[in-house]
């Protein structure tokens, strides 16, 4: 390496001075040159990097998110599952209970088979009612109260067709509860 630089040292010293400034300014535009490629090439990459990084961080962001919507929906999940466990409903005794809570008469009941939901472990119990000639607060206050009660009982169909004549309803109502199998 010595006798490499010696040589460079002799052959730059036998050139003119002219020659010289322009041996130094070539050598000067070729570091500058492999200064600026070096320095872009570290560029490109970095900004290849943190391209990667703010990608990686949005998708690690949504698992999060959906991580958190998993957790509340699973949640919500075992709330109703807990309800379908402790739900016991006698349906027709609760109905009449409460029918007479509010005040109203039930002159039919009609209770449907119990039918397993498909694809889960939950039995559907329902019973269809007819309610002749109540006066609509009352039907109100009876479908509050049932929906209000113990377990999960929801009225799943009403259809009401207005007396006017003596300002009363006849009322047809489907209405459900809801337990686990077992």
């Amino acid at each position: 390496m010595a006798d490499f630089t010696a040589a460079l040292q002799n052959s730059f010293s036998t050139l003119s001075v002219r020659e010289r400034r322009l041996v130094t300014a070539g050598g000067l535009a070729a570091v500058g040159f492999i200064v600026f490629m070096v320095l872009f090439t570290f560029g490109q990459k970095a900004d290849s990097l943190r391209r990667t990084i703010e990608k990686k961080t949005g998708t690690l962001e949504s698992v999060l998110t959906l991580a958190a919507g998993y957790r509340d929906q699973r949640s919500a999940q075992e709330q109703v599952e807990r309800q379908l466990a402790a739900s016991n409903v006698k349906l027709i005794s609760f109905l009449e209970e409460k029918a007479k809570a509010a005040g109203v008469e039930l002159p039919s009941i009609s209770p449907k088979p119990d039918v397993t939901i498909d694809g889960t472990k939950i039995v559907e119990s329902g019973v269809e009612i007819t309610l002749t000639d109540v006066k609509l607060d009352r039907l109100v206050e009876f479908v509050t109260a049932l929906e209000a009660g113990p377990g999960i009982v929801k009225v799943k169909y009403l259809r009401l067709e207005p007396r006017p004549a003596n300002e009363n309803l006849t009322a047809w109502i489907s209405i459900a509860t809801y337990r686990l199998k077992g």
